[in-house]
């Protein structure tokens, strides 16, 4: 824009904090079960799936077990922080699951979300700033992707 004119934004506080709640909840769970290929936000739940390693594929998929390993990440309210650093300086173990050939090579500086001690990522989206405000969720849907893959379909209440 030119001549001095500026310009104005209005959005949805509480469509931007629900999804920023979704957001963090899949950093949770997937720092939690460490690897996700993919995920996705819809309006009325979050979708991820997550790929184990060959050597850590879990005999029995426990949801009980799981939401009560994640609603501890959640209460015990973790900072949410950033950092943002240079492209050359990280390597993939930096990333934990962020792939650097993803990035594009005209990124220098990467973004680093780290949550607790148990997930750090490159990443770009929207967090909330403490796990607690998160809140309530539930898992709404477990399937079997194959023997290595499970798709996770959860809901922040």
């Amino acid at each position: 824009m030119g001549g001095g004119q500026a310009a104005f934004i209005q959005f949805d506080w509480a469509f931007r904090y629900q999804n920023m709640r979704y957001h963090t909840l899949l950093h949770i769970i997937s720092g939690y079960l460490y690897r996700i290929t993919s995920s996705g936000i819809m309006s009325d739940h979050a979708r991820l799936e997550v790929e184990f390693q060959e050597d850590n594929v879990p005999s029995e998929f426990d949801p009980e077990l799981i939401t009560q390993n994640i609603w501890q990440l959640i209460k015990d309210d973790f900072p949410v922080t950033t950092e943002t650093v240079d492209r050359n300086t990280l390597n993939e173990e930096d990333l934990i699951r962020t792939y650097t050939n993803l990035i594009p090579k005209s990124i220098t500086n990467v973004r680093l979300v780290k949550i607790g001690d148990f997930d750090e990522q490159a990443c770009a989206g929207t967090h909330v700033a403490l796990t607690g405000e998160v809140g309530d969720f539930k898992f709404i849907q477990l399937k079997n992707k194959g023997r290595l893959k499970k798709r996770i379909k959860v809901q922040v209440l």
